[in-house]
């Protein structure tokens, strides 16, 4: 897997020898089996996770101990998640981390990644932009989600981003769009518009 894990990095900025090695060094894998927690309410966890394969869901955790299905990881898109109340504003995090499939990710600390940040510029580069890129993203897809019905949020999905309708089950989607299982059901089988 740690392979895997440079292939991704090396298509995404230069990785050089020494990085890489460094890299190699600090990164913990870690194996998730389906539903199992990667980072559980109430941690402190100061680390980013690098999704090499598989998928994890973000869960906020109410007061009343209920769960809702907040944001959703995947290798190949939004394939790093943080804890950012923990990992930004040293809180111990109100949400909690499950994985959606058997998956494997790459556990780094903050500080090495910020250390990495301040040494080699091509990572400093890859890690300003790829924060703020899926930043963007995130804040698109929320946006489209306030700002249309439900049936037209979900149609958006479908021709934006396949992979979460694939990928998500819909008891998580409907959590994520604030309906029921029900209701999902039904306007998911509305045929995709052109």
């Amino acid at each position: 897997m740690l392979e895997k894990l440079k292939t991704k990095l090396e298509g995404r900025f230069e990785l050089v020898p020494e990085l890489w090695e460094e890299i190699a060094a600090s990164a913990k894998q870690i194996n998730l089996k389906k539903d199992e927690v990667l980072i559980p309410y109430s941690s402190l966890k100061k680390a980013a996770y690098l999704i090499v394969s598989g998928s994890l869901k973000q869960s906020l955790i109410h007061s009343n101990g209920n769960q809702t299905a907040t944001w959703f990881f995947f290798e190949h898109i939004f394939d790093v998640a943080v804890s950012f109340d923990s990992y930004s504003l040293d809180e111990y995090t109100k949400y909690e981390f499950t994985a959606l499939e058997n998956s494997v990710v790459f556990q780094i600390k903050k500080e090495r990644v910020e250390d990495w940040a301040e040494r080699f510029p091509s990572f400093s580069k890859f890690y300003r932009e790829d924060c703020m890129g899926s930043f963007v993203l995130f804040s698109e897809i929320r946006n489209h989600m306030v700002s249309h019905s439900t049936s037209e949020f979900l149609q958006y999905l479908k021709k934006r981003y396949p992979q979460i309708i694939e990928k998500v089950p819909s008891k998580y989607l409907a959590e994520f769009m604030g309906i029921t299982p029900e209701w999902f059901s039904k306007i998911n089988r509305t045929p995709l518009s052109v």
